[in-house]
């Protein structure tokens, strides 16, 4: 009798989870949860002030990792700004994979300005084995990678480290000295 009456304690137990409604869970622990309202990315949100969904961040605050750079100048990024980061065969490998992803496609692998959209360009980029750029400093070339000047925009958020565009300064000194003109 007893053994019959725990059996059916626990049958009765187990045929009240049971549901009709296979889309939904029967027991919600904690409410809402399963209903949470969610949001697409750059969604509308009607509940705040200016019905934007996605949220500005703080005044002040830098992405984890991220280091500003703070000169707007070229002439003084040219004439103070020094490349912390040694020359090495890692570095210059490094560097050639970064200049040939995001540089020879105008620059053309040996930097003579003959990449591959360079004739579909309205002028024609410069050759980074020319005079001129052979005499600037190594922070002159990372300002214009991190920068942009003229026609050539900021490369900073497409090679966002600055290891990595000090490496492609090295790369283009690598450049510079084998392929003069």
């Amino acid at each position: 009798m007893k053994r019959i009456l725990i059996i059916s304690v626990f049958a009765m137990i187990g045929l009240a989870g049971c549901s009709d409604k296979h889309s939904e869970p029967n027991i919600e622990p904690v409410q809402n949860m399963m209903k949470a309202p969610s949001m697409k990315a750059q969604g509308e949100d009607l509940d705040a002030p200016d019905k934007r969904g996605m949220r500005l961040p703080p005044e002040g605050t830098v992405p984890q990792g991220w280091e500003p750079y703070a000169v707007d100048d070229f002439d003084v990024a040219n004439n103070t700004v020094k490349n912390p980061v040694p020359a090495s065969k890692e570095v210059l490998a490094h560097g050639q994979k970064l200049y040939l992803t995001y540089c020879s496609v105008c620059h053309g692998t040996l930097g003579a300005g003959d990449g591959p959209v360079a004739p579909k360009m309205l002028l024609t980029p410069p050759s980074l084995t020319s005079e001129k750029i052979v005499g600037w400093n190594d922070g002159g070339i990372y300002h214009l990678i991190t920068r942009g000047r003229g026609l050539m925009g900021s490369y900073e958020s497409q090679v966002p480290k600055p290891n990595d565009r000090w490496a492609i300064v090295h790369y283009v000194r690598h450049l510079q000295q084998n392929n003069k003109k």
